[in-house]
């Protein structure tokens, strides 16, 4: 009787973790429906999924709508136009980034990076959605995004270049004595900017407000000839009433290669001569107006080690843009038929209805063997 009252606890126990898995913390992994996962093409070693296609293509349409209205899609030209972007955008730095990864032995769905993306996820739902599972889906939707692709976007842009950089360290294939290191910092490849940034989260005004506020900064700034007259006008406009950005209070300027800001705005920034101003930079949070700045001496001498790291990131970059040159997009069959303007909508939470129900279907069997085997028992013993 004993040995069969154990058997029905381990029973009992098993069918409890099921269904707790069924309904785990708001910050652990949710699947979406299965096509989400799907390969629609390769960029060398990369495959490129059909959440990642749904989300791009559902935020481009959305532009051309706004540009073009409702029904720019009509428009041949529009359509061809978003079948260039859409699938031009995956030939990019991060697809080379993910691809270099792999040469490390680093993937950014697993091991240390996606440890450290659980990490940021459970402050992300926490400070975000007051920890609310369904919030958080309901968002998803919104966004036409996944969990998974969440998770991959974060783990490519806050840890995987950082990750390589330490294996690259590891392998002693980064120059890390102090002349290089200062040569790099003082060349082209690393630069200094400030920046007003106007927030497009920020609901006092309306987006097109935003916009028309930056290029009322930006043509402001731009008029000044004199490279003093022109730097004093870009301190006014950081101490002004539109900039959103706080991040730099002693008006140091932030020191960075490529890899570390946004593209478009790294794109601006590198294209500048000293004390020269960008156009107005739209970014997905808001607009630039950026003017890049000689760098400083004195600050590089007296922040050297944060720098010295920073620099690591030269070589990192060499090693993307060499991988970069080299990849092409395939399409997978399933990416050949599938028409943009017409994508089947993905489910955020739709792989956990199917959990649940393996779960439960599990469980009853579970709790069917239990029975079987109490009653077996019974039978024995009379």
């Amino acid at each position: 009787m004993k040995r069969m009252t154990r058997i029905l606890a381990f029973l009992l126990t098993a069918m409890l973790l099921l269904v707790s898995l069924t309904s785990c913390a708001a910050a652990r992994p949710i699947h979406a429906s299965p096509r989400a996962t799907r390969a629609v093409a390769t960029v060398g070693d990369v495959e490129i999924l059909y959440e990642e296609l749904y989300f791009i293509t559902m935020r481009y349409i959305a532009e051309l709508k706004l540009a073009h209205g409702e029904n720019a899609l009509d428009d041949e030209a529009n359509r061809q136009e978003l079948e260039r972007f859409v699938w031009e955008s995956f030939v990019s730095r991060d697809t080379a980034l993910i691809s270099l990864g792999y040469e490390y032995g680093i993937d950014v769905y697993k091991g240390d990076v996606a440890d450290s993306v659980q990490e940021l996820m459970d402050g992300f739902l926490a400070d975000n959605f007051d920890g609310d599972r369904k919030a958080y889906v309901e968002e998803l939707a919104k966004m036409h995004m996944t969990d998974h692709y969440v998770r991959k976007c974060f783990g490519v842009e806050d840890y995987l270049a950082t990750d390589i950089v330490v294996e690259m360290a590891k392998r002693g294939e980064l120059v890390t004595d102090d002349a290089a290191v200062l040569e790099t910092l003082n060349s082209d490849k690393f630069i200094r900017t400030v920046h007003v940034f106007i927030n497009k989260s920020n609901r006092v005004y309306s987006d097109a407000e935003h916009r028309a506020h930056a290029a009322e900064i930006q043509a402001a700034i731009a008029a000044c000839t004199d490279n003093d007259a022109r730097y004093e006008a870009m301190c006014d406009a950081i101490g002004g009433k539109y900039n959103n950005d706080f991040g730099d209070p002693l008006g140091n300027g932030y020191y960075f290669t490529h890899g570390e800001m946004d593209e478009a705005y790294e794109g601006a920034a590198f294209a500048l001569a000293d004390y020269g101003v960008s156009d107005v930079v739209e970014t997905d949070d808001g607009y630039y107006i950026i003017m890049r700045l000689p760098k400083d001496t004195a600050y590089i001498n007296e922040h050297f080690e944060t720098l010295r790291d920073k620099s690591y990131f030269v070589t990192l970059n060499q090693k993307v843009d060499e991988k970069l040159a080299t990849m092409t997009l395939s399409k997978t069959n399933f990416g050949e038929k599938l028409d943009l303007t017409n994508l089947a909508p993905i489910d955020p939470d739709g792989g956990n209805q199917a959990i649940v129900i393996v779960s439960v279907a599990a469980g009853a069997v579970l709790a069917g063997v239990s029975v079987m085997l109490f009653l077996r028992a019974r039978k024995k013993r009379k």
